[in-house]
């Protein structure tokens, strides 16, 4: 890629920033050292890892390389038969502990749905033995254990022997010359015990000077008695050292032996690393996967500078399919430039395999090389100009980009739009070039034409460009030419502030005169203006400001239709749901009716059958005789009364079936209709109290009750399968498949709102028990509206945050009411 146009479009900066995410220093070197790369099959492998490692965030958010370190000088000494330090075996240590954790983690996941990442740790060396064997040498402080061998153990033994048998030796003397001692204190100098003894009390300790105060009225004498104490100790501190850097040495000599093994793991924590970090600055961005193609395509939408803070207006661009050259004119300050670093910088970071701050459905284009003219570089050294440095820079680009059509090496993959020529299929250049304030600081008619000229030859040669101007002349150039295109960023001529949103197929105006008068400048001198502007510049103006207003208008327009037709959606499915339930009340209160009636049914034929067992006694009077026929009669008189059992609408296949098949009882397989629902389904089984049955619809199983459904013929069931009706209860297979999650990080706050209202609608319509909702933890705000939403919601049984390892407080699991 080329150099100065990188440094041009801030690339460096953004490496710097996802630099600052990695966890350890090999990683860093490789995040400053990430080029975007023309190929597009890498171009997207590298997006797929960054896309895998965002997800494996949402599952485990403590993901990382946990204390990994660049060993390799380490690695590289110790190949070279070098010595290592306990400290630098802390390192090893720890380094091969992270790839040892990073590769477990990694195997464990779906390797369908984390294949690259799950590829990435089954490469990565595990050697647990190297850390057990540094582990049982190295203390965490840094120093030697007694257990890293038999031979220091004793030595350490006896050397605590050796002390403890001066230091008895010393307190006994100190006792003994106390009144010739400055302080009755055991010291150490040069490595030897001694005892401070007054400079006038000299001759009364026997023994060797090795120091004295800066005063001189002390001397630290080492007493006779215990030199050759402090000599034992001195030959057994020297055989410790000795044993020490022998045990180093080994131990050294075993990370030697393994150290090309050793580098690849480093070499591949830092790979996931790298991986991790562009994840982690995805997520700090709100940024995509954009979608990459290789055919000149630009199409993103609401893009954001990523360097840019505070409120960012978003951009919508795109190229490629109609067009391949925009010219963007407007005021200055408008965002002309920022737009065209935009598409140039968010190319670079999706070429690099980073995720972008657009939207998911964005996509872009991959080049081969990028150039980009943006910005002064004045030079007082060279006496440039701007006019100059900026011609400089375009010269070099021209050349560059003629460099590469006489190799052939940029050659366009794939079919172009309908509207581009067959010569353009065969010619078009695969690179893209960003020019800024084209033509600029020289004279206008001057500047003008060389302006155009530079657009024709790129044009000529089919290079995907995109320019900014002030030159009126360029936007008639835009609009005569095909293949290219006016773009504009707006202007608010009352509060004399631009609105940075940028227009595709619109010319920016000026807006200098009505600048002028909105200032206050007098009237006469504006008119005078606009006669020395001549009637075809008055006419360009007044035309420009008329498509501004009535594109605005129509924009307003579109958006009130929208908002009107989500009103409407929003009616329709209030709608909808109060059809469902008042349809289930009225087919329950029809059940509950009839099963009312059945019951009364069953009490007055017991009634009666009792009645007649009475009267067909041969004891029984006349009297009681004539009573038993009196309430015989008012029973029948009730059965007669008793209603009809009431059927709700669905129920119209009872026809089908002959009367054997209606008194048989219900059998596992049988076609039956689920009367609340409207709809056909298998028999299951039935409970032993014969009061619910399972049922399976469509792919759904579940329980209802008894009363609730009713036999069908399964020719009967086919015909209703085939002819749905009119109105039909709620149906689970009418409604579209439901997610397990909804993803809301991103959204703002009323349109996460709304979405989770449909959702959990769609959820517990679905018979879902419970869902998870993603709102990440960013400052809170979305997880305190969301939660609070749920506190109140009738479908809401319970809701608590997911296990640290499924998101912890960026994720809620909802509960679904039965």
């Amino acid at each position: 890629m080329h150099e100065k146009s990188l440094l041009t479009l801030e690339y460096p900066k953004i490496l710097a920033k996802v630099a600052g995410e990695a966890a350890f220093s090999a990683s860093k070197e490789l995040v400053l050292a990430l080029e975007p790369t023309p190929n597009i099959d890498e171009a997207r492998r590298r997006l797929a890892y960054t896309t895998e490692a965002s997800n494996l965030l949402d599952l485990h958010t403590d993901t990382g390389v946990r204390g990994a370190h660049d060993i390799r000088p380490f690695l590289a000494r110790a190949a070279r038969d070098g010595v290592l330090t306990p400290s630098d075996l802390l390192e090893v240590m720890e380094t091969v502990r992270s790839s040892l954790f990073v590769a477990r983690q990694l195997e464990k996941l779906d390797a369908e749905v984390f294949p690259l990442l799950h590829a990435l740790g089954a490469a990565i060396p595990q050697r647990p033995r190297i850390a057990q064997r540094i582990e049982e040498t190295i203390s965490d402080e840094g120093a030697v254990l007694d257990t890293a061998s038999p031979a220091l153990r004793k030595i350490r033994f006896d050397l605590r022997g050796a002390n403890q048998r001066l230091q008895e030796r010393l307190r006994t003397l100190v006792n003994e010359f106390g009144h010739a001692l400055q302080d009755p204190i055991i010291t150490i100098r040069n490595d030897r015990y001694v005892i401070p003894v007054k400079a006038e009390n000299r001759s009364q300790v026997r023994g060797i000077v090795h120091d004295q105060s800066s005063s001189g009225a002390t001397v630290f004498v080492e007493p006779m008695v215990v030199v050759e104490l402090n000599n034992r100790i001195r030959e057994l501190q020297i055989e410790e050292r000795q044993e020490i850097e022998r045990i180093l040495r080994v131990l050294s000599h075993e990370i030697g032996l393994e150290h090309d093994a050793l580098q690849a793991a480093v070499e591949l924590l830092a790979e996931f690393d790298l991986h991790m970090a562009k994840a982690r600055y995805s997520r700090l961005t709100r940024s995509n996967a954009p979608r990459l193609n290789d055919s000149g395509r630009i199409d993103l939408r609401n893009a954001r500078h990523p360097l840019l803070t505070g409120k960012v207006v978003p951009t919508n661009f795109h190229l490629g399919r109609d067009f391949f050259m925009v010219v963007i004119t407007g005021p200055n300050t408008g965002g002309k430039t920022v737009a065209l670093k935009t598409v140039g910088l968010l190319t670079l970071m999706a070429q690099a395999g980073m995720h972008i701050p657009a939207d998911y459905d964005s996509e872009v284009a991959v080049f081969a090389d990028i150039f980009a003219d943006i910005g002064d570089e004045q030079s007082i050294e060279q006496s440039l100009s701007t006019f100059s440095s900026h011609l400089s820079r375009i010269i070099e680009i021209l050349r560059r980009v003629q460099d590469e059509k006489q190799r052939g090496a940029l050659e366009i993959r794939g079919k172009l739009s309908e509207t581009l020529t067959k010569q353009n299929e065969q010619q078009r250049a695969n690179v893209l070039v960003l020019l800024d304030e084209l033509g600029a600081g020289t004279d206008p008619s001057e500047g003008s034409a060389l302006a155009r000229a530079i657009l024709t030859y790129l044009l000529e040669r089919y290079v995907t460009t995109v320019a900014t101007t002030h030159y009126s002349e360029l936007k008639a150039f835009a609009h005569e030419q095909p293949n290219v295109v006016n773009a504009s960023v707006e202007f608010n001529v009352e509060t004399l502030s631009p609105t940075y949103k940028l227009s595709i197929g619109l010319p920016g105006r000026s807006n200098a005169l009505a600048i002028a008068n909105r200032l206050g400048l007098d009237t006469s001198i504006i008119e005078r203006a606009r006669e020395f502007l001549g009637s075809a510049g008055v006419r360009m103006e007044s035309l420009l400001e008329g498509l501004q207003t009535e594109r605005k208008s129509l924009e307003d327009e579109r958006y009130r239709t929208s908002m009107e037709r989500v009103e409407a959606e929003y009616q329709r499915k209030q709608l909808e749901e109060e059809r469902y339930k008042l349809e289930e009340q009225r087919v329950r209160i029809l059940n509950e009716a009839r099963a009312q009636a059945r019951r009364e049914l069953d009490e007055i034929q017991t009634a009666l059958a009792k009645i007649k067992i009475d009267a067909q006694r041969p004891s029984i009077s006349r009297e009681h005789l004539s009573n038993a026929r009196q309430i015989a009669h008012r029973l029948e008189e009730k059965v007669i009364a008793v209603p009809e059992a009431q059927r709700p609408r669905q129920r119209t296949q009872e026809a089908e079936l002959s009367p054997e098949e209606l008194n048989r009882p219900l059998q596992i397989g049988d076609m039956v209709r689920v009367l609340n629902f409207g709809q056909n389904a298998e028999l299951l089984g039935v409970s032993a109290d014969r009061n619910e049955a399972e049922v399976q619809m469509g792919a759904m199983r579940f329980r209802v009750n008894i009363d609730n459904i009713e036999r069908v013929s399964k020719r009967k069931a086919k015909e209703t399968e085939q002819s749905a009706p009119s109105i039909v209860a709620p149906r689970y297979e009418d409604r579209p498949a439901v997610d397990l999650q909804l993803d809301m990080r991103g959204w703002r706050v009323e349109h996460a709102l709304e979405e989770l209202e449909t959702y959990l609608n769609d959820a517990a319509l679905a018979g879902m028990g419970s869902v998870r909702i993603v709102h990440g933890k960013g400052t809170g705000a979305l997880r305190a509206a969301v939660r609070e939403q749920l506190q109140h919601h009738p479908l809401v049984k319970s809701f608590a945050s997911a296990p640290a390892n499924e998101g912890g407080d960026g994720v809620t699991i909802v509960k679904l009411s039965a």
